[in-house]
């Protein structure tokens, strides 16, 4: 089966070990397109990221990552093609809409938004001919807000029509999972090419457990952030739980990280920082998730086919 990155289709045999949810940048277009360089500067950027990584793939094997940045943060096909033509790394990006409450998203139809969306699914994105291998929604803690419904049908919509599968971000103590999974049920698109995104920020066993039993996807993806959220120790213990109660076949890990935020700070101190005091970069997992997840209970067999089998099933849809 074939699975689209920005450099062409791959068999998902190809995928090998997969990091299922990470970023280049999220950078805001309007900041970019007025400040330019002094904001964000495209060859730098596509430099430092390329060194990231050709780092996870030279150190820990890592082959293919999916790019989660929806059309609204940020989203540039051709900085994650140039990134991944320098590194060496696949790279599937993502269609779809963030949460924001934005004027053209409250005031458009829900067909127009299914129209714009399928357009780019079919025939690429912009001028690029890149075409998405996921489809991409959010859910924020104001939750299932009217437009915010109307999105994630939209996506759905799409998703049942090109056969894509659908990365939802989630705020897990929200525990709306259930009726997230109702909305995109309910537009025929099958529950194992769903990954409920951000679900290892809860240490909820019996939330994660009923999301599980819907058939879906969990998304073990914010070890970048386990200070704002659950402690790394706790995301460890919540995982070799749901792994020996049998539910590891239906986990994915990832940092849920950016090359380059865009959020907050400067460009020019970003630039010049050095890259090996960053506190968490793209081999997080390998080299400090890991030994958690053994002291935990998880073995290195069932790592690997967390990291590598997990994501070829999920694109396949087992």
């Amino acid at each position: 089966m074939k699975i689209n990155t920005v450099t062409g289709p791959i068999e998902t045999s190809e995928l090998g070990p997969t990091l299922m949810h990470e970023h280049i940048t999220c950078a805001d277009w309007s900041m970019r397109m007025n400040f330019g360089s002094r904001y964000l500067d495209f060859d730098g950027l596509a430099e430092i990221a390329a060194a990231m990584f050709s780092k996870v793939k030279r150190e820990c094997g890592v082959t293919t990552v999916v790019d989660g940045t929806p059309i609204n943060l940020g989203r540039d096909v051709k900085l994650i093609r140039e990134v991944a033509r320098r590194s060496g790394v696949n790279f599937i990006v993502s269609s779809g809409f963030y949460y924001q409450e934005e004027l053209g998203l409250i005031a458009r139809p829900e067909d127009d938004i299914a129209d714009f969306l399928l357009n780019e699914c079919l025939n690429g994105i912009a001028d690029t001919g890149i075409l998405p291998g996921i489809m991409k929604c959010a859910v924020g803690d104001a939750g299932l807000t009217p437009m915010i419904r109307k999105i994630l049908t939209a996506v759905a919509r799409v998703a049942a029509q090109t056969g894509l599968p659908v990365f939802c971000h989630h705020t897990a103590s929200g525990r709306n999972g259930g009726k997230i999974l109702d909305i995109f049920e309910k537009q025929g698109v099958p529950l194992n090419k769903f990954i409920l995104g951000h679900s290892g920020d809860t240490g909820d066993l019996a939330y994660l457990e009923q999301m599980l039993e819907r058939g879906c996807y969990l998304g073990m993806d914010r070890f970048a952030i386990c200070e704002m959220t659950l402690s790394l120790e706790k995301r460890a213990a919540v995982i070799a739980s749901l792994y020996h109660k049998g539910y590891g076949h239906r986990m994915l890990l990832s940092h849920d990280n950016a090359a380059y935020g865009g959020f907050a700070g400067s460009w020019d101190d970003f630039r010049n920082s050095d890259p090996d005091k960053k506190p968490v970069d793209f081999t997080f997992i390998h080299n400090t998730a890991l030994p958690a997840l053994l002291a935990a209970g998880v073995t290195q067999a069932e790592f690997e086919k967390m990291i590598a089998e997990n994501p070829k099933n999920f694109f396949e849809g087992i």
